[in-house]
């Protein structure tokens, strides 16, 4: 006779979601993870075709002649419009200008001595030519002294604000500066009637001796045109519109010709450009799309394509990837694109680059 099977001994609920812990939840998470994994380093980890940066418009703002720097008149990230002026360069050193001035007014002396001038009418009018440019020349000497005047009231106002000059000091050095801009208010009325007079003489009463004078007045009229051209101040303005990113000089530093006194980056960025590294993986071309990946802590994708092509093949510094490597030089082919709608980037932001399929 067959003994009745026995029935199972009931696991208690603890049991089985203990196995169920130990058995399949492990292996469930694993696979999350890893999906999860693939697909974060698939987004924002993996490795582009090439890295470019957004770029904008840069400008320096020179002198085109040697000088010194008298006025600066941004600051440091200042936003600036085109033609808004950016400095004031005194093209000649004031000394230098006034020996060349007293040069040429000694010239003139010479040509009065060598000429031999009487009262009489056959030379008369060269005589008040000459004398006319002598006071031309007095006249370029008061505007030379007069902005050195004023720079030293705005020196001693300065002082005075910081109690470190006395309020004489002020007063004397805006007395020099008042007398300094009448003196040559009344140089320049003088002048203007004199030069009125000038033309209602008639030239053509000289005889051949007064010719030979007015040639070497002539001479003299070049060089003092030049001087005067000289002393004008040279005021810098603004290329572009955008944002000061470097001031290279301070006022009253010395300038050489062509040298950049102040750098104007415009912060709106209207380019991409990338770099194709050696060995060329690809062949590049105008219109081939590309996406666009931004490296903020939100990260941005769009759409562009390639606007320009490089000629040939160029030295740039590639970023490392590994932080806080720096960079490496390499060779590769420059490639530019737009920038897609709607990216919001800075100029020198790194961007990661993929070339798309066309379908």
């Amino acid at each position: 006779m067959k003994s009745d099977p026995l029935s199972p001994i009931p696991s208690p609920l603890s049991h089985q979601w203990r196995q169920v812990r130990v058995n399949l939840v492990p292996p469930v998470i694993f696979l999350a993870v890893l999906c999860l994994t693939v697909w974060l380093w698939g987004r924002n980890l993996a490795s582009p075709v090439l890295m470019g940066s957004a770029e904008g418009q840069e400008a320096e703002v020179a002198s085109p002649k040697v000088g010194r720097l008298a006025q600066l008149n941004v600051k440091l990230y200042q936003e600036v419009t085109v033609g808004q002026p950016i400095a004031v360069i005194e093209a000649v050193d004031p000394a230098v200008l006034s020996n060349n001035l007293a040069v040429i007014r000694a010239e003139m002396e010479l040509i009065r001595v060598e000429a031999g001038y009487r009262a009489g009418d056959r030379v008369r009018y060269s005589q008040f030519e000459l004398e006319f440019m002598l006071r031309r020349v007095d006249l370029a000497l008061q505007r030379l002294a007069m902005p050195l005047a004023q720079l030293e009231l705005s020196r001693t106002e300065a002082l005075l604000k910081e109690q470190i000059a006395a309020q004489a000091d002020y007063d004397i050095a805006k007395l020099k500066a008042d007398q300094s801009e009448a003196q040559v208010k009344e140089t320049e009325q003088t002048i203007a009637a004199a030069e009125k007079s000038l033309s209602k003489l008639n030239p053509e009463l000289a005889n051949e001796d007064a010719a030979f004078v007015r040639a070497k007045l002539a001479i003299q009229e070049q060089k003092l045109r030049l001087a005067e051209a000289e002393f004008h101040p040279i005021v810098l303005t603004a290329p572009i519109s955008g944002r000061i990113s470097k001031l290279a000089k301070q006022p009253g530093a010395t300038v050489a010709a062509n040298e950049a006194i102040v750098t104007i980056a415009d912060p709106k960025v209207d380019r991409i450009l990338g770099f194709i590294g050696q060995p060329l993986r690809l062949e590049p071309k105008v219109g081939t799309t590309v996406e666009i990946r931004s490296r903020n802590a939100k990260r941005t994708v769009g759409k562009s394509h390639v606007t320009h092509v490089g000629p040939r093949v160029e030295l740039f510094n590639a970023p490392l990837r590994v932080r806080g490597m720096g960079s490496a030089q390499e060779r590769g082919l420059p490639i530019l694109m737009e920038v897609p709608a709607g990216m919001e980037l800075r100029p020198g932001e790194l961007v990661d680059i993929f070339f798309v399929k066309d379908s």
